[in-house]
């Protein structure tokens, strides 16, 4: 049985929201508000949904006709960007030197996180992350399920399934209250709040 500890990606293992540098690393400096002004203009059509309606636009401007390598290059070039959270850095190291597997589960595009991961040669197995649409090679702007939530516990319970070995979760980093059932996965938890890392006891 191989041993593992998972970690959400933003505000876990970084203090930004790294989605954010994916938009801007291909739409350039021009404020992103400009993009969503069709929207912006006809909030009240979106009343209780607006923040998906401006997420999955700016995925469907930046993203379509791109390739999936053109996005794990986003992550190395966006890599040096970000802020790694060291308290949270320190016991990931020290979890991979015990023997644990390390994997992240995040909402961001999984190639994107990869690229990351991979500038900064941190020690991470596998990311699991959000699943980016293709037509013909070119991705097309759209995502499928968003790996949030509940969602990260049924990608992780279907690929260790078509895996068909054990693993066994010996920890999980996350936020509260979003990566609850994530952190449902494993023996031990730890919630990060600014930067800070905290048993956290619940279910």
């Amino acid at each position: 049985m191989k041993k593992i500890a998972i970690f959400d990606f933003d505000e876990t293992l970084v203090k930004e929201n790294s989605l954010s540098f994916l938009f801007k690393y291909f739409l350039g400096n021009k404020p992103l508000f400009l993009y969503l002004l069709p929207i912006l203009i006809n909030y009240k059509t979106y009343i209780g949904a607006i923040k998906e309606v401006i997420k999955h636009r700016l995925y469907k401007i930046a993203l379509n006709k791109r390739t999936d390598e053109a996005v794990f290059q986003a992550g190395v070039n966006t890599a040096k960007q970000l802020t790694p959270i060291q308290p949270v850095i320190e016991r990931m190291m020290a979890l991979h030197e015990q023997g644990l597997e390390i994997w992240i589960i995040t909402a961001s595009p999984q190639d994107f996180i990869k690229g990351i991961v991979d500038e900064l040669k941190w020690p991470v197995q596998r990311v699991i992350g959000t699943l980016l649409e293709t037509d013909n090679k070119l991705l097309n702007g759209l995502i499928g399920e968003e790996c949030q939530m509940q969602e990260k516990v049924v990608r992780f319970k279907l690929l260790t399934k078509d895996e068909k070995c054990q693993y066994a979760v010996q920890e999980a980093y996350g936020n509260l209250p979003v990566d609850i059932p994530m952190m449902g996965l494993a023996e031990k938890k730890f919630s990060v709040k600014d930067g800070q890392l905290s048993v956290f006891n619940g279910h």
